[in-house]
């Protein structure tokens, strides 16, 4: 096969390289986003390159395949699925391409596909797979670095395991398949002794940082590599197959985990050892495929639509989670990235994505049962059936991040490209006569049009997160005024409108109307006017953020959170309370489970006066999470209001239990108790929030006057003449000094 698409493969090992270590100094953009901007705009480069190319050879060779036909129709279905869901544009394209979007299906296909024609070939594939093998080990030297430093670098890789490809799991899966690969390099490639040495080293360090990083399901998938290269080894190369051994043995030990010490495991002893704290919090594969079935019972056959898990979870989680302290997360994926696609395609795309594993399964049963004879093909042919069998099975038993999913996606390619004995290929021949001429000249100029559409989305949406992100930094930077953060979002609201941005716009506005009506410049009716721009401008971008995700439970809350500040007086605006009570209402519909929109209905009661429903909704909120603290503290609130100390005591003391180390909360009990004339208790209550925060002056302001109230005027004044030292301008403190010595 005559060799085509120069230009092309040499931007697809850019790409490959770039990929696994790419990222943008300085926190400009976060490392999912800087990844997802590198790989659309490359993809769209390659691919018009690719169509350039192909237009111009006349010609194009096309690898023939189940698994690719397969993977044409996934953005299909991802597409109709999309299509059905409310809103659209969060499941097509997502805020940037986020991995499960029909946008990230739709890259991941395209650059599929182009592996598959561009790369078939052997030395084609041999230096992909160099390419990515160089990449992986500068990772690894990398991670020695932040393991035993773990300083930050370039202001974005923050703690030991920060790393460009993701979190720890993604860096020990990218790590895990490095051993893997350099096992395979060692025993079948022939290397000068310097070369061998390297790789040599390189497997030891990979080894070692899987172990310090401790993900069991890496050792899984080492381990599952470790056997199939043992036995590769032993029948068809007839060699000692030692560093299989090593391996296997590292990951069986690590995957069994020995406990050490009577609290303390092999692996946590390992990563604690280099200062390593891990932790993996997803759903499990029961609770996934327990949301999955009750999505499915609705009868649809495209599920609720690409990118919708975490809104999946909201409304059908566990009861049980309510007693953890992830109540309140929203999960945007389950125990894997293919558990959760049941939900997220339905019937239809759980029976592709299926046919995916199974028909890439048997295609490397039959390549492996008629392996070539040369090394070369041979090579090419296991390490990337193995990387695709290892990195598949990562994407089943967790959610890999944007570049391992796309590494996935990019081995698969290199497995079919490499599996020339197995996969046909067809060639069409564009200029075979007038109508075959016309009709191709059609599809690639339809296919161009559709490329440039993409990268123009794609522009739009980074500049769009370029800015919200700068938005958001801006907001965390002491000083900064409101304006700079307002004009900001509505750069980003410019370039690509999302309901994320119009909820932050609307809290900008409503800061700006609380400042308004506490203004001390200006004149009354310049504050007043001021004031009732900001919350009309606040309301009018709360609504633009539900009108654009009406299923986003986060942005009801936020459009009762402004109706709700409109209900007491003195503005008491009329049809606000019922609006507030409707968007809470939606809320709670959104996620049934969450004590949360309960308890804001009970604060807008509090607000309209109504104590005895407020009550009621407390005790919604309280039967919903047993151990919600908000909801007690707010019950005392109610209590108190209502002038019932013994209560609102009550509703403190069990706030007490949840919140054992608050020192704000046992000053309130210390105010309750004083003011229902309990002096010891109150005394009892402020000390305690003193032991817990010694310099806490309120504590020791209300515990000097309780002790004096009570005749323990040596004690009181000691603690006036402390507050003295750190509050010299108090007239309190003075007059309570002044009135301690007179006595």
């Amino acid at each position: 096969m005559a060799l085509t698409h120069s230009k092309t493969f040499r931007i697809i090992l850019v790409i490959l390289f770039l990929l696994p270590l790419f990222f943008i100094p300085g926190g400009l953009l976060n490392l999912s986003v800087s990844k997802a901007m590198l790989f659309s705009f490359g993809v769209v480069i390659s691919t018009l390159v690719f169509i350039w190319e192909t237009w111009k050879a006349k010609s194009i060779d096309v690898a023939w395949h189940p698994a690719v036909l397969v993977v044409v129709l996934l953005p299909v279905i991802y597409f109709l699925s999309a299509l059905l869901t409310t809103p659209s544009s969060l499941s097509l394209l997502g805020y940037n391409f986020e991995v499960g979007t029909f946008g990230f299906i739709l890259l991941m296909s395209l650059f599929f596909i182009m592996t598959t024609i561009v790369l078939a070939d052997t030395g084609r594939i041999l230096k992909a797979i160099s390419v990515l093998t160089a990449s992986f080990s500068l990772l690894a030297v990398f991670t020695v670095i932040k393991v035993l430093t773990g300083y930050p670098v370039w202001g974005i890789f923050f703690g030991k395991t920060g790393s460009p490809v993701g979190n720890w799991t993604d860096l020990a899966t990218v790590l895990g398949l490095l051993a893997v690969l350099t096992m395979l390099i060692i025993g079948e490639i022939s290397m000068t002794k310097i070369l061998r040495n390297v790789t040599y080293a390189i497997f030891f360090i990979s080894t070692a940082l899987i172990v310090i990083l401790n993900f069991s399901s890496v050792f899984v998938f080492t381990l599952v590599a470790s056997v199939l290269l043992y036995i590769y080894f032993s029948k068809v190369q007839k060699t000692r197959a030692i560093l299989p051994i090593i391996l296997g043995i590292v990951s069986i030990v690590f995957l069994i985990n020995p406990s050490i010490s009577s609290d303390m495991a092999l692996g946590d002893i390992v990563s604690q050892k280099f200062g390593i704290s891990n932790s993996d919090i997803r759903p499990t594969f029961s609770a996934t495929l327990n949301i999955s079935k009750a999505v499915l019972s609705r009868g649809t056959l495209l599920g609720s639509g690409p990118n919708t898990f975490s809104r999946d979870w909201l409304i059908h989680k566990p009861a049980e989670v309510n007693a953890t302290q992830f109540w309140g997360a929203s999960f945007a994926f389950g125990s894997g990235f293919i558990p959760t696609q049941i939900a997220s395609t339905g019937l239809l795309g759980t029976i592709l994505w299926f046919a995916l594993l199974v028909t890439l399964g048997w295609m490397g049963i039959r390549a492996i049962a008629s392996l070539p004879e040369p090394k070369g093909p041979r090579f090419a042919l296991v390490s990337s059936s193995l990387a695709t069998l290892y990195l598949w099975t990562a994407g089943f038993m967790y959610t890999p991040s944007f570049v391992v999913l796309a590494l996935t996606f990019i081995f698969s390619g290199l497995f079919v490209a490499a599996s020339r004995g197995v996969v046909s290929y067809r060639s069409y021949n564009f200029s075979r006569d007038a109508a075959t001429k016309l009709v191709s000249n059609f599809v690639l100029a339809a296919l161009t049009v559709g490329i440039f559409t993409i990268g123009y989305q794609a522009l739009n949406k980074n500049l769009s997160l370029f800015y919200f992100e700068k938005a958001a930094r801006l907001s965390n930077t002491e000083g900064t005024s409101l304006d700079l953060i307002e004009t900001t979002l509505k750069k980003a609201i410019k370039f690509s409108p999302a309901d994320a941005y119009y909820a932050a716009l609307s809290r900008i506005y409503f800061a700006k109307a609380q400042q308004a009506a506490t203004a001390t410049t200006g004149t009354k009716e310049e504050n007043q006017t001021a004031f009732q721009s900001a919350f009309s401008s606040s309301l009018a971008a709360a609504r633009s953020a539900v009108s654009l995700n009406p299923a986003g439970y986060e942005n009801w809350l936020a459009l009762g959170t402004v109706y709700a500040a409109l209900v007491p007086a003195p503005l008491s605006v009329q049809g606000a309370y019922e609006n507030a009570q409707f968007a809470y209402a939606q809320a709670s519909n959104l996620n049934p489970s969450s004590p949360e929109a309960p308890l804001l209905l009970a604060q807008l009661e509090v607000s309209k006066g109504d104590l005895a429903a407020a009550r009621n909704y407390i005790r919604q909120a309280v039967i919903l999470k047993e151990d919600y603290a908000d909801a007690y503290l707010l019950l005392a609130r109610v209590e108190l209001q209502d002038k019932n100390l013994p209560g609102a005591i009550a509703s403190t003391e069990k706030l007490i239990l949840l919140n054992p180390n608050n020192p704000a909360v046992y000053l309130e009990l210390g105010l309750l108790k004083s003011s229902n004339n309990d002096d010891a208790g109150a005394i009892a209550a402020f000390s305690k929030a003193l032991e817990l925060s010694p310099d806490y002056a309120n504590a020791k302001y209300y515990l000097g006057l309780t002790l004096e109230k009570t005749g323990q005027k040596a004690e009181a004044k000691k603690l006036f003449e402390e507050l003295l030292v750190t509050n010299p301008e108090s007239a309190e403190i003075k007059s309570a000094i002044e009135r301690l010595n007179k006595k």
